[in-house]
């Protein structure tokens, strides 16, 4: 596994990292089985994917919960981030729901702790604040960031964060669009979810009757099916008409969908970790192989050529999630 260093960090983070939203029994995703939680968890650390994923909001800190229990006997080799969500970061929040954090997680400090979505409301200065407080009493060990778009990133510049979440596949480049480049700048490595666009990108769905309702959430998806947060069109037709010839590519060329996806946050400019998801270790297997498959810079091209009028058909709200004032990214 590779691995890089972060500026304003004292430990380096794998290219691969591991979520666990998939752990929460989110909607999205439906119930998960601890056991195979836990499994997976271990299996990540075997394979030197040192880099784990939470958040409070995570099935109300279930997620948190139950990687506090895969990682008690491992906690050295194992680098624990969770998230603060935005309507708590006020001094005292920040201070109270890190400590509600440790709690679940049961361990001593978190070594990343996050911003889950920018609040403009809320100076920065007041959470930074805390964040250094909890720096100087051994609690947390780094602070990132997750959905800053430039004004946020602009905000923050030498408060010191070290990574900034982002939404971020073959078919969702609007972070290209600024916020990439903002966040590059500011010394700051982008940390790329959803990776595989929620199984889009596996060749799993190759229409949208193959796509259960309660995946429907994001901005792929038309507002019609009333599953998230938005109320746009969607880009149904533009995402399934790409993955028919994104398929044929797979096929010319001989490698899986998920695998050139991969490969093209691999090499992507600014990427620092790939933030996938797996619910067992079956699909940490899978994705593991997919991740450390290597491709000739040809094809790399090619698949990113392929995804260049899609990229400019979607706008430039990056927010995956909301379309409402332009979303939440600042």
């Amino acid at each position: 596994m590779e691995y890089i260093k972060l500026q304003n960090a004292d430990f380096e983070i794998p290219k691969l990292s591991l979520g666990t939203w998939a752990f929460s029994g989110a909607k999205i995703w439906g119930a998960n089985e601890e056991k195979d939680s836990i499994d997976a968890i271990h299996a990540a650390l075997d394979a030197g994917i040192t880099l784990l994923d939470t958040a409070e909001k995570y099935g109300d800190g279930k997620s948190e919960e139950i990687l506090g229990k895969a990682v008690k006997d491992r906690r050295d080799k194992a680098i624990v981030a969770t998230k603060i969500y935005s309507d708590c970061l006020h001094y005292d929040d920040v201070i109270a729901h890190c400590e509600a954090s440790l709690k679940r997680l049961d361990t001593d400090y978190i070594d990343l702790y996050q911003i889950h979505w920018p609040n403009p409301e809320i100076p920065q200065e007041e959470t930074f604040r805390a964040f250094e407080k909890l720096k100087q009493d051994g609690k947390v060990r780094a602070v990132g960031v997750c959905n800053y778009a430039q004004n946020g990133l602009e905000e923050i510049k030498g408060y010191g964060a070290v990574t900034n979440q982002l939404p971020y596949s073959l078919i969702w480049r609007l972070v290209e669009k600024g916020i990439v480049q903002k966040s590059k700048e500011n010394g700051i490595a982008v940390w790329a979810y959803s990776p595989l666009a929620q199984g889009l990108l596996t060749g799993k769905f190759r229409s949208i009757d193959d796509v259960p309702m309660g995946r429907r959430e994001t901005r792929f998806y038309s507002g019609k099916w009333q599953q998230g947060r938005h109320n746009d069109v969607g880009f149904e037709k533009e995402i399934f008409a790409f993955l028919d010839v994104f398929a044929d590519l797979c096929t010319e060329t001989g490698y899986p969908m998920a695998t050139l996806a991969l490969a093209f946050l691999k090499n992507a400019d600014g990427v620092g970790s790939i933030l996938m998801g797996a619910r067992n270790v079956g699909q940490l297997e899978q994705n593991l192989n997919a991740f450390n498959t290597d491709v000739p810079d040809d094809v790399i091209r090619q698949i990113t050529d392929l995804s260049e009028g899609l990229k400019a058909a979607m706008g430039d709200n990056a927010d995956l999630w909301e379309n409402r004032n332009g979303g939440r990214m600042y």
